[in-house]
């Protein structure tokens, strides 16, 4: 089972917990990671390069820090430029009809600013847009308060949440 990771950090250079996130993904074999930061610095996104690493791929997962309460903004235009009409929506658009989808992503602040609720709203959007294009979302896989200026233990939990999301993976096979 072919795994296809959109990876999305607006500031990667002062990133702890996705760098370790991302360095763990890279390290499988079964796994692509597609970081859209380092592929697109000037933000042109290949659309047939991107359309093609979806058609490969039987599970696909969006890897990202949550900025007020959002995706980064390359993820935002990654969707608007690639999820497009007659490919993954619409007439003909049938594409991703059927494939895994999973939201992986971190927060700084910790699990008790997210409530249930907010929770709700912050996945909803993501969820809405795969189930839009057909494919199957599966439960969120989330990490909070990975904020290195106040958890020194940052990038060791994000190492686990990225090692727990390999396993999650390897499952679906």
């Amino acid at each position: 089972m072919k795994t296809l990771v959109i990876f999305s950090h607006s500031y990667q250079d002062q990133s702890v917990s996705n760098k370790a996130i991302e360095k763990v993904l890279r390290a499988e074999q079964d796994i692509e990671v597609r970081n859209l930061e380092e592929l697109y610095p000037d933000g042109k996104i290949d659309v047939a390069a991107e359309q093609a690493a979806l058609l490969s791929a039987d599970v696909i997962v969006f890897q990202h820090p949550t900025f007020w309460f959002n995706i980064p903004s390359l993820l935002k235009k990654w969707m608007d430029d690639v999820l497009t009409y007659g490919f993954a929506y619409g007439t003909g658009g049938d594409k991703l009809h059927g494939k895994k989808f999973i939201q992986s992503l971190t927060t700084g602040s910790g699990a008790d600013t997210y409530t249930p609720a907010l929770q709700e709203m912050l996945y909803a959007p993501i969820r809405t847009s795969a189930q839009f294009c057909g494919m199957e979302y599966l439960e969120p896989h989330s990490a909070f308060g990975l904020l290195a200026l106040t958890n020194p233990d940052a990038a060791e939990k994000a190492t686990v949440h990225a090692k727990k999301l390999v396993e999650r993976i390897k499952s679906l096979g």
